[in-house]
């Protein structure tokens, strides 16, 4: 089931608190965020399953939501300004 970003980002806050691991150093979570970046990494290269590479991406998903939710950032609202700035744009975006 499907849940709203800001939906996430609560249940992971009331997960790290009640598990007692509540993280407040911004560098910690940024430094983090590059760590689970080079699992997934680790994970295509040793051509792990769809499973654990999905497990790996949530991480940094994971990550990412916290250090969003310290910088006090609402992922959501900042995905679609950019994604109308990207709309708006006339020059070729390149595929990957």
């Amino acid at each position: 089931m499907a849940k709203p970003i800001k939906e996430l980002q609560e249940m992971m806050v009331d997960q790290l608190r009640r598990k007692g691991f509540y993280p407040v150093d911004e560098k910690e979570a940024l430094l983090r965020l590059g760590e689970e970046v080079g699992e997934v990494m680790e994970a295509v290269r040793e051509q792990k399953s769809k499973e654990e590479l999905s497990h790996e991406m949530a991480d940094v998903f994971w990550v990412l939501l916290r250090y969003a939710e310290l910088k006090g950032i609402d992922l959501e609202k900042a995905f679609l300004e950019k994604w109308q700035i990207n709309e708006k744009r006339s020059d070729n975006l390149k595929t990957y």
